[in-house]
């Protein structure tokens, strides 16, 4: 299953211009997984929580988040949403964010897999910059796309 093929497109990725916190985004990210029934309303809740204990860890690089938690917590299969933000939010003081990944896999072998092809999207900080440059989720969707085939080429 590639992300590419599966989860680059329209119903998975949305835009906003602001938000009010990083839990708003969370939720917000979440959404499209849940409405796909990918993961359960706990596993949102779960992000939440792990975040507000542990910290802006899920802040990967610099403007990009991923937050996540255990198959357990509510994964039902295999999903990535992205929320691209024009005003950055806040994880903490010094971490501002622009777009976040909302990752959910229901085993750990699929999740590592797909945890490679979404690194793919954000290995440079010009594929970053880029990415938040577009202006529309079209144009977000072929730049990621191209990110992705170009990275497995490599591979």
């Amino acid at each position: 299953m590639s992300i590419s093929e599966n989860f680059l497109n329209e119903q998975f990725i949305h835009f906003v211009p602001s938000i009010d916190s990083w839990e708003q985004a969370i939720e917000k990210v979440a959404k499209p997984l849940l409405e796909a029934e990918i993961i359960e309303a706990r596993y949102v809740d779960a992000m939440i929580r792990i975040v507000a204990e542990m910290g802006s860890y899920i802040v990967i690089v610099p403007k990009v988040a991923m937050p996540h938690a255990r198959p357990e917590d509510g994964a039902l299969g295999i999903g990535i949403s992205i929320l691209k933000i024009a005003q950055p939010v806040c994880f903490d003081s010094n971490k501002k964010v622009n777009i976040i990944i909302c990752l959910a896999t229901d085993d750990n072998q699929r999740h590592l897999s797909l945890l490679q092809e979404v690194s793919l999207l954000f290995d440079d900080d010009s594929k970053v910059d880029s990415l938040i440059a577009t202006n529309n989720v079209i144009d977000f969707v072929k730049l990621a796309q191209k990110y992705v085939e170009e990275g497995l080429e490599e591979i």
